[in-house]
């Protein structure tokens, strides 16, 4: 089981929209991660006025395999028909069920999929929380994609490791700030621990209700 650290950082968000910020935050990243079959045993939100911040533990490596029932042509249908579903399904006839439904028969499959690595499918998810965040009042400023305020940096890791992730024109990487004021160059991170830690010494309370 492994941990994903997922920050998204920000010139200043409004203090009114902070805490929705984090609620929104908790909400859309349960909803894609249980949409993705990947399970977890806790997962926690923050907000500062310049980012918002999600942690996750518990994650598997992969996805669980999964399984799709596939409602195929009647049995008497076209050659055509036929063919089209065995190559989508991947399956000959043979190893398709047939099932009587009202007075005539069908084809129905079951199509195995295996689960994708964690690592790969995360970097999805943070893309999907990206874009489906809504904000009261939003803006753009390189291009069609919106934010509170102009993105400055993404922090996306997953087991230690910096995952590939890439919104209007920003790239992920394993740095943050601390205080605008109080604090000066990037801090590396490695985990929620570090990053906590390191952001701690740098000016920055996460908790939002202890700040």
């Amino acid at each position: 089981m492994a941990e994903w650290l997922f920050e998204i950082f920000s010139e200043e968000i409004p203090s009114r929209m902070q805490r929705g910020a984090q609620e929104q935050l908790a909400r859309l990243a349960t909803q894609f991660l249980e949409k993705e079959g990947l399970a977890f045993s806790s997962l926690k939100t923050f907000v500062t006025p310049r980012r918002v911040t999600l942690v996750v533990d518990g994650l598997p490596q992969s996805q669980p395999a999964q399984s799709e029932e596939r409602k195929g042509p009647r049995t008497d249908a076209p050659e055509m028909a036929l063919q089209g579903f065995m190559k989508s399904t991947g399956l000959s006839l043979d190893q398709c069920e047939v099932r009587e439904v009202g007075k005539a028969q069908f084809y129905f499959a079951v199509v195995n999929k295996p689960g994708k690595e964690t690592k790969d499918v995360l970097p999805q998810i943070a893309l999907q929380i990206l874009k489906e965040f809504k904000w009261p009042k939003s803006m753009r400023w390189n291009g069609p994609e919106t934010w509170v305020r102009p993105l400055r940096g993404l922090i996306c890791l997953f087991d230690g490791k910096s995952l590939p992730l890439s919104y209007v024109d920003v790239a992920s990487s394993d740095t943050t700030l601390g205080h605008r004021f109080l604090s000066e160059g990037s801090i590396q991170v490695s985990s929620f621990a570090d990053y906590e830690k390191k952001l701690k010494e740098a000016s920055v309370i996460l908790d939002f209700d202890a700040r």
